[in-house]
C-alpha cells in the first residue's frame, strides 16, 4: 500500500477523536498496513503535532480524575489504552470531594462503609478517603 493511502486513512481517524499511538497502530494494522509505514507516518504526525501522546495522556489523566477515579486505577487504564506512559499521577483531594458529594453525599454518615468500599475499587487511597469523608461530614453538620 503506498504512503498516500495511509495518511488519508490516519488522517480520517484523528479527524473525529485523538488516538493514542498503541490505539492509532492498531487500527491501522486492521486495515492492512504494514509496520514499516506505520512507523515512517507516526514521525511525520509526531513532528506536525497530530500525534501527542504526553499531552493526550495528561488530558485523559485529568478526566479520569473527575471521574473519581485514584491513580492505581487511572495508571491501569492509561497502560491499557496507550501503553507504558510515564506521567505522574497524582491523587487530587478536590476531586475526590467533588465526586463524593455528587455521588454518595445521600448515603453519608448510614452507608459509610458502602462508600469507602466504592472509593477504594476507584483507586482512591485509605487516608484521601478518610480525609474526605471526614471533612464532608462536618461540612455537612
Amino acid at each position: 500500500m503506498d504512503m498516500q493511502s495511509i495518511k488519508a486513512k490516519a488522517f480520517s481517524l484523528l479527524a473525529r477523536r485523538a488516538y493514542f499511538s498503541k490505539q492509532l497502530e492498531a487500527k491501522l494494522k486492521e486495515k492492512g498496513y504494514l509496520d514499516d509505514e506505520i512507523q515512517a507516518l507516526f514521525r511525520e504526525l509526531e513532528e506536525s503535532g497530530w500525534l501527542n501522546d504526553l499531552e493526550l495522556a495528561s488530558r485523559f489523566v485529568e478526566r479520569q480524575k473527575e471521574k473519581g477515579y485514584g491513580p492505581r486505577v487511572i495508571s491501569m487504564k492509561l497502560r491499557e489504552k496507550a501503553g507504558a506512559i510515564d506521567i505522574p499521577i497524582e491523587e487530587s483531594e478536590e476531586a475526590v470531594i467533588a465526586f463524593v458529594k455528587k455521588r454518595y453525599l445521600r448515603d453519608l454518615p448510614e452507608k459509610r462503609q458502602k462508600v469507602i468500599g466504592a472509593l477504594l475499587r476507584r483507586g482512591i487511597s485509605y487516608d484521601l478517603i478518610n480525609k474526605v469523608l471526614a471533612y464532608i461530614t462536618q461540612e455537612k453538620e
